[in-house]
């Protein structure tokens, strides 16, 4: 069984506008997945067709071995959380306790419960000191993770974010980037769309390029790498292969994504040169 099984999926707006194209995708239980694409590539739209927020016109998909269906879409819910590119779509209670609870209790668990897995989630944030204070007063990062926290709350297997690093300074993409890989350590399939090749090439263990509402290609993270692709799907190269493409002596070699691949290489490239001179 997979984490998601789409097949064939198209979706029409009301307007006729194709914004998905016969997506055929497998995403195993446990990956962490970057989509990547330009603006209008459909990202958002898929996104939303794997809890049920939209059924496709043609094709299915299939979530933890359920169809997803307008009748089923609550439980799919249960099984799938999504967190929105903005936070002000999703963080609306009076409290950051209530806003985390506010999912549990409307699946009517008892007190007891929801105070668990909202204090538990809370706390995978880092938000649990906040919790009597009003989202308006938190930045817009901490505004992030208490969004993330509502969903964590209904523990879900799969989470889905839609931009997660979008409008964050540094710190705080650093901040998402630790939760990120804290979900996955907690077993969680990961799928999230990105701008950001560079934080997709050191994160992601597969990756799914976009246009046009059709999938270029999907592959691991060194799809990345692969400039015919990067340039159809109006993206840079990491900037590590960038770099590396400008130094002769590299250039013709597989270029690394990240900074892991980098220093492997060079630590390689330093090895053979001490051995030559030996």
């Amino acid at each position: 069984m997979n984490a998601i099984e789409m097949n064939k999926v198209t979706f029409r707006y009301d307007n006729g506008i194709e914004a998905l194209k016969d997506i055929t995708l497998t995403i195993p239980i446990g990956v962490k997945v970057a989509l990547l694409g330009p603006n209008g590539a459909g990202k958002s739209t898929l996104l939303h067709h794997l809890n049920g927020l939209k059924v496709p016109n043609e094709g299915t998909i299939s979530i933890l071995g359920n169809m997803v269906t307008k009748k089923n879409a609550h439980f799919i819910r249960e099984q799938v959380g999504l967190v929105f590119q903005d936070p002000d779509d999703q963080v609306f209670s009076g409290t950051v306790w209530d806003d985390v609870a506010f999912g549990p209790r409307n699946l009517h668990m008892s007190e007891e419960d929801i105070n668990e897995m909202c204090t538990v989630a809370l706390g995978n944030v880092g938000m649990l000191e906040y919790k009597d204070r009003a989202p308006y007063h938190l930045s817009y990062g901490q505004k992030k993770r208490v969004a993330i926290a509502g969903i964590l709350a209904m523990r879900p297997d799969i989470v889905i974010l839609d931009e997660p690093m979008a409008f964050l300074d540094p710190a705080g993409q650093d901040e998402i980037a630790g939760l990120l890989q804290g979900l996955h350590y907690m077993g969680k399939t990961i799928l999230l769309s990105t701008h950001d090749v560079n934080f997709a090439a050191s994160w992601a263990d597969m990756v799914v390029l976009l246009k046009d509402g059709k999938i270029l290609a999907v592959g691991d993270n060194q799809l990345l790498a692969d400039e015919k692709y990067i340039r159809e799907a109006n993206l840079h190269l990491p900037i590590i292969a960038r770099t590396f493409k400008m130094v002769p002596e590299f250039s013709s070699n597989k270029l690394p994504i990240n900074e892991q691949e980098a220093f492997r290489l060079l630590f390689k490239q330093l090895n053979e040169k001490d051995k030559y001179e030996y």
